[in-house]
């Protein structure tokens, strides 16, 4: 099961929950937790809420980062180290 960060310690709930009704340890599924994706505020995007009209796009966020697809990739070593490493603009300064 793959997550974003902010579900790591709501994790901790629902494993407990899933022992309590008899799940040993053995068979909790295993998680793996990825970064959030946030704006260049910090701002965590809430997708669901945002194409619902629920909440606002905010400030640094752009209109594709709505689209699930771009999210549901693999990226190798060498572009993950591209993209961590190569100067890009931003839509508010950086302090």
């Amino acid at each position: 099961m793959v997550k974003g960060g902010d579900w790591v310690f709501g994790s901790h709930l629902v494993d407990e929950a899933l022992q309590a009704v008899g799940l040993t340890r053995a068979q909790l599924p295993a998680r793996l937790f990825c970064p959030q994706v946030v704006t260049d505020t910090g701002a965590k995007l809430s997708k669901s809420l945002i194409r619902e009209g629920r909440a606002p796009l905010p400030e640094g966020a752009a209109p594709w980062m709505l689209d699930p697809r771009h999210f549901f990739r693999s990226y190798s070593a060498a572009e993950i180290g591209r993209l961590i490493t190569a100067p890009s603009p931003r839509s508010v300064p950086s302090r």
